[in-house]
């Protein structure tokens, strides 16, 4: 008899990549924001300019990927002496690697843009409650049902499939993350500037998607590979980021006495830093690499598998967010047993766990190739006889 419930293929990398991630965040949720390292919390901008630097430190397996490609390239072109030098330059030096059209320039500037305006959103959001909310003991308001609904939706406009049992599991997963945020949401009511922070909350949760969307077939159809994405946006973004430091240091929201809506001040910061005690440096200084390897965790995701496989890390990544702060056990309660059904329903979408019954097995995806190779055979074997 056949089991209800399976497992389907699961790759090794994969889970350590989601392993990898998990680490991640327990050390910048924990270490950074949970234990109070002032350096970085009392100053926004910094930990901006240290997100984008570690985009930009995605230079550095860049440079690793190029040499090893040219050890390849130097072999294939000497067993291939005799083929016209001119076409082996353009299949391996390929155009779209170093030449992007103007459009597609722009295209890449706006999608940097969004990703630096996010991150403003966020750290406005942040400013705005802080005041009148403490943030630590209370659940983190990002919509990440709505992450999940741009990266579902936007696929499916471009002709992609869905099955039965992927439509079962994502409306569950949906409708488990709405229900959580209503309860929170009907808690926090009560909050001076709650509906600005939320307004704030959902354009970030629609900015991180179009982001990845856009990544995604940057690699697919520019060729362009993971680690220049990353680095490329941190081209554009820190030098912005540092252009801001200074200009919002001179106007009023760089001002720290009685101001509600203060920002940042770099000045401020390089006071704070000559009293840097040494494990707030040693922190301050990993920050960049720590968000580097995140950046390229999920770049690699995406690159290695689908923009479906971005479930599991935008779970791991709220869940871990708010387990660090101080909810009430029933709050904690209400957010491991979600995690837990939330998760079983991304691996039934992404058919690491198969559903053998009620019919949800049949477009599974080794069952269609599986009647693929069985029409196939039946086709030749046709073929033969006709013969």
């Amino acid at each position: 008899m056949k089991f209800c419930i399976s497992f389907g293929k699961f790759e090794l990398k994969y889970f350590f990549y989601c392993v990898l991630f998990v680490i991640l965040e327990i050390y910048i949720n924990y270490f950074i924001y949970f234990k109070d390292e002032k350096i970085i919390n009392d100053h926004i901008l910094m930990h901006s300019f240290c997100f984008f630097l570690g985009y930009l430190l995605n230079i550095i397996p860049s440079w690793i990927s190029q040499i090893q490609s040219n050890e390849k390239e130097k072999v294939l072109e000497n067993k291939l002496e005799k083929i016209n030098t001119n076409s082996i330059e353009y299949i391996y030096n390929n155009p779209f690697e170093e030449y992007l059209s103007t459009k597609e320039i722009l295209k890449f500037l706006s999608i940097c843009f969004i990703l630096l305006l996010a991150d403003i959103i966020e750290n406005i959001g942040n400013i705005l409650l802080d005041k009148n909310y403490d943030i630590e003991k209370n659940f983190d308001d990002d919509f990440i049902f709505i992450e999940y609904l741009i990266i579902f939706l936007v696929p499916k406009l471009g002709k992609e499939v869905y099955y039965k049992h992927q439509y079962i599991s994502f409306f569950v997963l949906i409708l488990i993350e709405v229900i959580k945020n209503i309860y929170f949401f009907i808690k926090k009511l009560y909050i001076k500037n709650i509906i600005i922070s939320i307004v704030l909350n959902i354009l970030y949760s629609i900015f991180y998607p179009i982001y990845y969307l856009y990544i995604k077939d940057l690699m697919k159809y520019k060729f362009i590979s993971p680690y220049k994405c990353n680095f490329m946006i941190g081209i554009v973004n820190v030098p912005i980021v540092i252009l801001m430091y200074f200009i919002i240091s001179f106007t009023s929201y760089g001002i720290k006495d009685n101001n509600e809506y203060y920002y940042d001040n770099i000045f401020d910061f390089f006071k704070d830093i000559k009293s840097i005690k040494a494990k707030s440096a040693i922190i301050l200084i990993s920050l960049p690499f720590v968000f580097g390897i995140y950046a390229f965790i999920y770049i690699r995701i995406i690159y290695d598998y689908s923009i479906f496989h971005m479930y599991i890390p935008f779970l791991i990544q709220y869940f871990i967010e708010n387990m660090t702060k101080k909810l009430s056990p029933i709050e904690n309660t209400l957010l491991i047993s979600s995690f837990f059904i939330e998760l079983i329903m991304i691996l039934v979408f992404l058919e690491i766990i198969e559903i053998n019954c009620c019919g949800l097995n049949k477009n599974l995806k080794r069952n269609i190739q599986s009647r693929g190779r069985i029409d196939s055979s039946l086709i030749i074997e046709d073929d033969d006889d006709e013969i």
